[in-house]
């Protein structure tokens, strides 16, 4: 599932449990990211799922689910 392999990156730039984050919790407010996070996070994304995800459109989205939404929507 693509939200529990989402959660997984997450957790590897998070000192938390993937059952502790939910398709509301926001980046960098509930998750505490930081910008460089955010790029990397970014980066290993497109690895995983062959999707391009801008700078400018990434910083656009300010939840898991914003990113599993944005993801879904690439594909297809």
């Amino acid at each position: 599932m693509m939200f529990d392999k989402i959660k997984d990156i997450i957790c590897s730039f998070v000192d938390l449990e993937s059952e502790e984050i939910t398709a509301e919790s926001k980046l960098t407010v509930d998750l505490g990211l930081c910008s460089m996070d955010l790029a990397m996070l970014s980066s290993e994304i497109e690895n995983e799922f062959g999707v391009s995800i801008s700078a400018k459109t990434f910083a656009t989205v300010k939840t898991v689910g914003g990113i599993v939404e944005y993801i879904e929507n690439e594909l297809g």
